[in-house]
């Protein structure tokens, strides 16, 4: 039998083959050296020291009381304790710890079942100052901890990836709430999980459905240590919208406090999301509004993460 001889390797493929490796590798450096650096910034004491991001930013360390004064005590807001935050589908539910001019916050939010499986989505207002800074101060060092409670991290952290963190340019530059989305992606888990496989795969975003749902909302009000939930069905349309730029906004009857900004309002036994915790209105304390969820407002900024 006679043997062929051997193919030549074509020098070219082998190169480019190699930048590949070499380029995916780089990559995965990368994000690892950014997780690294983000949770060496959060320790345990880092952590516990943080506020609802609510209270801790604005001009002149002034707060700024989107969410109004957190209610006085637990019993006297809407909201109740989940009693298993690990469990599906409350799982999708965390803490993102924010750092911000030297100061310590914190938001609420939820993993997305995404192409990448990196994507955590919140409130634009816990990611960009918006319009008060001109769009241009990010906050830093997000950390996003699926089911927090006291201290433990049953699914481990996520720290956003440097450069992939978004909002829209209608909260950047006008911070008008109807776009008040805010979304990025973060790095595995020590584990080498992605977030949304981490947490049992997502919650699957819902766009340009009819406003009458029932919502199951989650988010960490105030100083309490453990994932709040409060179901409501939908309330009604904030009556300034039309006056600003996309959809009006809309509200559940829960009375939230500052930190569960961002917390996502669930859908569909929770295998979906369908809005978020955005803000309230002193002379209603006892709704809280959030942006409609369509391509307008949010699937434009996510699409492709």
């Amino acid at each position: 039998m006679t043997r062929q001889p051997a193919r030549a390797a074509n020098p070219v493929l082998l190169c480019l083959s190699l930048a590949a490796a070499l380029l995916l590798l780089f990559v995965a450096e990368a994000a690892g050296s950014e997780r690294g650096r983000v949770l060496r910034y959060w320790t345990p004491q880092r952590m516990e020291s943080a506020r609802p991001l609510d209270l801790v930013v604005g001009r002149d360390g002034r707060p700024r009381l989107r969410f109004g004064r957190p209610a006085p005590a637990p019993a006297s807001a809407s909201f109740l304790p989940v009693a298993t935050p690990e469990a599906p589908p409350f799982s999708v539910n965390g803490r993102i710890f924010i750092r911000v001019h030297g100061k310590r916050g914190y938001c609420s939010g939820t993993a997305i079942d995404s192409p990448t499986r990196q994507l955590v989505l919140t409130a634009g207002h816990c990611v960009n100052a918006g319009s008060e800074y001109r769009g241009n101060l990010w906050y830093r060092d997000l950390l996003f901890v699926p089911a927090y409670t006291a201290g433990t991290a049953p699914f481990g952290a996520f720290a956003a990836l440097r450069g992939k963190i978004f909002a829209s340019r209608h909260w950047t530059r006008h911070s008008n709430l109807s776009f008040d989305v805010g979304a990025f992606l973060t790095a595995p888990n020590n584990r080498g999980e992605n977030v949304a496989d981490a947490v049992g795969g997502g919650a699957a975003i819902a766009l340009d459905l009819p406003r009458n749902q029932s919502f199951a909302s989650f988010g960490y009000p105030g100083n309490l240590r453990r994932m709040q939930a409060c179901n409501s069905s939908y309330a009604g349309n904030d009556r300034r919208s039309p006056l600003l730029p996309g959809p009006a906004s809309l509200a559940i009857g829960c009375h939230w406090a500052p930190g569960a900004s961002g917390g996502g309002w669930l859908i569909e036994g929770g295998t979906q999301i369908d809005g978020l915790n955005s803000y309230r209105l002193f002379d209603e304390p006892s709704l809280t509004y959030g942006p409609y969820f369509s391509r307008e407002t949010v699937g434009k900024l996510v699409a492709g993460l």
